[in-house]
């Protein structure tokens, strides 16, 4: 059930006026949202809400056996265990040992969508009551609302338990600033994800699926689009996810920062996939000793995550060494000190040039990201450097504009909260810059169906 389909309009027309009904009993709302979320859940695959409710119940019954029992650790081991062998099962077995056999057929689904997600968030969960930042929660259904919470199921943000749980057990109320808040964001991401990806996707698929026949421009500049594509994409499904949620009281993490606006490869990570870095770094990157006390020690922990990150995002090797790829592309920073403040908010000619750098070397590395297997990415990653053939493209010239247009945007409301954050400017002009891009999203709207998310499938 994608945002931007009719289907989802009307389960979102049905669901918020029961929920304020009752805004001033967070437990009814509660419900409301565990119910919601299962049904909208449903709709992907049934039986993955089964081995939903499995990995909620199993998290919420070791939480409150954590607060019992002194045996905190293998209460915490078994838990963790038992999440990620689900994951492992349904995702990776197949890959690494071939087909299934029948004792496992129950892990057959349609698609393995959101398991990625809420997997992460129950280890949050009973991680952050070991290390007594969080209590159980009492009752399951808070704790199903949590972890089900539709906005954010299907691809994140990735929420972090003891930041994110304790709003599900306070009161919620909306108001006219809520509303257009998530209107801003919504219709943001609605504009990046429906048109801009969209113009982006078909370019993009044709250079990839035939890349053998077409010249060396024609494969720099699919690696290009598609970087911005995966952008738009997965920044315009987290801007409508932090819109929807926001219509419903609850605050998700921002999962992008302008990264295209980036002059080192350490700012790049800073701004991109927030909340799978905040994951990262809270649950991997800092036991391991962070920084630790050496610069090498610094740049091996770096590289685990970046591997790690790559794990999580699927059962493909490609995935393995995209991760890997831009982990050496970190450390590679790290030696040549190629590194930036967190509050340096300085450009110039400098900064433009270095800005251009960053983008390329990421997008360089995407070619694992989008290939199928190892041979094509290495086949595609050859030809790129064939010196024959260097015809202009004639294709994707209007989703490129657009994607420099939204990038040149995000650069000149860097100060701002949000790229979407006009709330400064006058009413008028607000509702007139609202008309504007409805506007021109209602006359851009594809004619066929929009494509799907890219990072449904992680």
């Amino acid at each position: 059930m994608p945002f931007n389909s009719i289907h989802f309009i009307s389960f979102l027309g049905v669901i918020c006026p029961i929920y304020w009904l009752f805004r001033t009993n967070y437990k009814i709302q509660n419900i409301i949202l565990f119910v919601g979320s299962l049904y909208f859940y449903a709709q992907v695959d049934l039986k993955l809400c089964v081995l939903w409710a499995f990995i909620s119940l199993v998290t919420w019954l070791l939480g409150k056996a954590m607060e019992t029992f002194q045996q905190r650790k293998a209460i915490l081991t078994l838990g963790l265990f038992l999440i990620f062998s689900q994951l492992f099962i349904a995702k990776y077995y197949n890959w690494l040992l071939g087909d299934f056999s029948g004792a496992l057929t129950i892990y057959r689904f349609a698609s393995t969508i959101g398991l990625s997600y809420y997997t992460l968030a129950a280890s949050s969960y009973l991680i952050d009551i070991y290390r007594k930042k969080l209590s159980p929660v009492a009752n399951p259904i808070t704790l199903g609302a949590y972890l089900s919470f539709f906005p954010q199921l299907l691809s994140g943000p990735i929420p972090i338990a003891y930041k994110d749980l304790p709003q599900y057990s306070l009161s919620r109320s909306i108001s006219l600033t809520t509303i257009e808040e998530s209107g801003q964001r919504i219709v943001w991401g609605i504009f990046k994800k429906v048109i801009v990806s969209g113009l982006l996707a078909k370019p993009v698929d044709y250079i990839f699926y035939n890349h053998s026949d077409l010249g060396v421009i024609y494969l720099w500049l699919a690696i290009i689009l598609y970087s911005f594509q995966v952008y738009m994409d997965f920044s315009g499904y987290s801007d409508m996810a932090w819109g929807i949620a926001k219509l419903l009281g609850i605050k998700i993490n921002s999962n992008f920062n302008s990264p295209f606006i980036s002059r080192t490869i350490d700012e790049f990570w800073r701004r991109w996939h927030l909340s799978l870095s905040a994951w990262l770094k809270e649950y991997i990157y800092l036991p391991l000793g962070g920084r630790g006390s050496s610069k090498w020690q610094y740049m091996v922990n770096i590289f685990i995550v970046f591997f790690m990150s790559g794990v999580w995002h699927g059962a493909n090797a490609n995935y393995i060494l995209w991760g890997s790829f831009n982990g050496l592309l970190f450390v590679m920073a790290i030696l040549i000190g190629w590194t930036r403040e967190k509050n340096d908010i300085q450009y110039g000619v400098k900064g433009f040039f270095s800005m251009l750098l960053v983008f390329l070397s990421i997008a360089f590395t995407r070619v694992f990201f989008r290939s199928p297997d190892f041979v094509t990415a290495l086949t595609y990653y050859q030809e790129m450097f064939k010196t024959s053939d260097f015809s202009m493209p004639d294709i994707g010239v209007v989703g490129l504009g657009l994607s420099i247009l939204i990038v040149l945007i995000e650069w000149s409301q860097r100060k701002e909260l949000h790229p979407a954050d006009i709330s400064k400017w006058s009413l008028t002009v607000r509702l007139g810059i609202y008309a504007s891009v409805i506007g021109v999203i209602y006359w851009m709207w594809p004619t066929q169906n929009p494509t799907e998310y890219i990072y449904f499938k992680f």
